[in-house]
């Protein structure tokens, strides 16, 4: 079957190690930070299980730690939900609040609208988000850009480590400071903590 919306995802890549595959083929450990598939509803959040080890068959060489990706993974065991596997990967940039994707890095099955099937030419002009059913790519980037209409927003989404590091730094240089005031505020709330978590997700 060719990927659907609910195979693709976005995240920053932390890395990749070389590793052996359960059909003993060479293959890569995949460390992502952030990742988050983009289009599932609500709904599907119940029918599929947080990925907990990504893994590939692919050396995405040229994206380096810290990247962000947009890219298509599955759960190719039912026995082992939490494990997907990563089928090509794209960098996904954003300039002047306009997102643009890159290429596919590694061609994957994609389906062809025009003749109804999985059989194409060439996968040149595939977009990682442009071998599913329903739509093409376009489409689909509309609604990240209306998702994340600023870059500011994309990357408060997912952070850069870079980010998250001026932040640590921040939140130690004023720990003396709001140290007294800490007894002051409450606990965070059971339903605070279910709102934090959906949001991770959705």
């Amino acid at each position: 079957m060719p990927h659907s919306d609910d195979d693709a995802f976005i995240a920053r890549l932390q890395s990749s190690q070389p590793t052996l595959l359960d059909n003993q083929q060479k293959g890569f450990d995949l460390q992502f930070s952030n990742p988050r598939f983009i289009f599932r509803t609500l709904k599907m959040w119940f029918f599929y299980s947080k990925p907990e080890q990504w893994q590939t068959h692919s050396d995405f060489k040229s994206i380096q730690p810290n990247d962000l990706i947009i890219g298509l993974a599955y759960n190719q065991d039912g026995g082992k939900p939490a494990d997907y596997t990563v089928v090509s990967l794209a960098t996904l940039d954003c300039k002047d609040d306009k997102l643009i994707i890159g290429k596919p890095l590694v061609p994957f099955l994609a389906w062809n609208r025009e003749n109804g099937s999985c059989r194409h030419d060439s996968h040149d002009g595939i977009g990682i988000l442009d071998g599913f059913i329903g739509e093409a790519q376009e489409y689909y980037l509309q609604q990240l850009q209306a998702k994340y209409p600023t870059c500011d927003k994309l990357n408060a989404a997912f952070p850069s480590d870079a980010n998250k590091n001026k932040l640590s730094n921040s939140t130690e240089s004023a720990s003396t400071h709001s140290a007294s005031k800490q007894d002051s505020h409450p606990q965070t709330s059971f339903w605070e903590k279910v709102k934090f978590w959906f949001g991770q997700w959705i």
